[in-house]
């Protein structure tokens, strides 16, 4: 607090110094019989050299940037497929802008030392030039049709993959502030979801027999418990109506839930695709050389998953699922080795702000050979197991075997 007083107390002093320092000017000049606003030839003639060899400086810093940070180490190699191309595209562009950056530059400075002001020299009036306008005009218009249409093969490309039945189905499920993901299993389906089946243990609402069971339980006992307090209504007038509406929220919730029971006893719907689930929180491992796609939801607000080095971005939008395919083409041990950083990992960000601790919500991701992938999955324990477990805590059975 004291160090932002002095900057600022700094801050304020230059100001009223600057603000002397032109008074100053402006005495002298009126001593020496000088207009204050007046520009000597010299003054000119200084300020368009100036004006001229700040384009090394200009330069200078340009060719500083790109070479300290256009470079591996902040810019690292795309490692997926069509990241490659995403690359490919960004250093077209990058090109363009290079070239547009020059030429631009050099003729505006150029310009404002060729023609400043001289009193032995008048203005020409210059109304247009048909030619000129045409050159400036068609040939930027055709650079960006290149690169637009250019944009649009690649689009296509990240956003329509060819299909691949070797495609790895994963979910990544965002919530303030924190990452799930959720493997497909042996049969790669992932299975359905419901936000009427979110409670402490089953944060992503699957759905399967034992969790409908497990919800009906516990959202039938939160029922029972607020009944009682509307029925007895000792609660201010305020609080009671809040109480009524959890209520009516209950009762939809449970007629929703009994509904999804239903479909299961009746035969239409088995819910078996959750089973082999497996949940993660703690690291997400891809195989490579596989084709992965993200199937994304939120619980609260908008976020936006972020792989940066894979060159993937989308948003996961509450109410709504979104997709992204890519296929990882170089492990995190080669990374690190490519590098020369044994810390290196990958990450998923949330790259959205969606509150207080956002800069928080990020995940661990590492990419490895199939074998070592089939391993690690192998060795997870399913939605199935960890509901089961659930269930038996409560004094419930499972109902496991039957809908297997």
């Amino acid at each position: 607090m004291l160090l932002n007083l002095i900057l600022f107390a700094v801050v304020i002093l230059a100001i009223i110094t600057s603000a002397r320092l032109l008074l100053v000017f402006q005495f002298a000049a009126e001593l020496r019989g000088k207009k204050a606003h007046e520009i000597s030839d010299s003054e000119n003639n200084m300020n368009a050299l100036l004006t001229l060899l700040s384009l090394v400086g200009l330069f200078a810093m340009f060719f500083y940037l790109t070479a300290t940070y256009y470079n591996e180490k902040y810019i690292p190699g795309a490692a997926s497929e069509h990241g490659v191309e995403v690359d490919s595209l960004l250093n077209l562009n990058f090109i363009v802008i290079t070239l547009a950056f020059f030429i631009t530059q050099l003729l505006l400075m150029w310009f404002a030392y060729k023609y400043r002001y001289n009193k032995k020299r008048r203005a020409t009036h210059y109304a247009h030039n048909d030619k000129l306008e045409m050159i400036w005009t068609v040939v930027p218009a055709i650079v960006m049709a290149v690169l637009v249409l250019k944009g649009l093969i690649v689009w296509n490309h990240t956003t329509n993959p060819s299909p691949d039945k070797n495609t790895l189905n994963l979910e990544l499920y965002a919530r303030q502030f924190d990452w799930t993901a959720r493997y497909s299993g042996k049969d790669n389906a992932l299975g359905k979801a419901s936000y009427t089946m979110i409670n402490g243990g089953n944060i992503l609402g699957l759905i399967s027999a034992d969790a409908i069971q497990e919800q009906l339980t516990i959202v039938r006992g939160d029922s029972l418990v607020v009944d009682s307090t509307v029925t007895l209504g000792f609660l201010p007038a305020e609080k009671l109506e809040d109480e009524k509406t959890r209520l009516r929220r209950l009762v939809h919730q449970i007629r929703t839930v009994a509904e999804f029971d239903y479909q299961f006893k009746s035969g239409s719907e088995s819910y078996a695709a959750s089973h082999d689930d497996v949940l993660v929180r703690d690291t997400i491992i891809l195989p490579v050389n596989r084709p992965v796609k993200l199937h994304m939801r939120s619980q609260d607000v908008i976020h936006s998953a972020y792989l940066p080095h894979f060159r993937v971005h989308m948003y996961c939008v509450p109410g709504s699922e979104t997709y992204f395919a890519f296929k990882p083409i170089t492990t995190t041990k080669e990374m690190k080795k490519k590098l020369n950083d044994p810390e290196f990992e990958y990450r998923l960000y949330c790259n959205n702000i969606c509150g207080s601790t956002h800069f928080n919500m990020m995940l661990p991701v590492r990419v490895v050979s199939e074998k070592e992938y089939a391993a690690w999955l192998s060795a997870k324990s399913t939605f199935a197991d960890e509901t089961k477990t659930r269930l038996a805590k409560m004094g419930l059975k499972s109902n496991f075997a039957k809908n297997n």
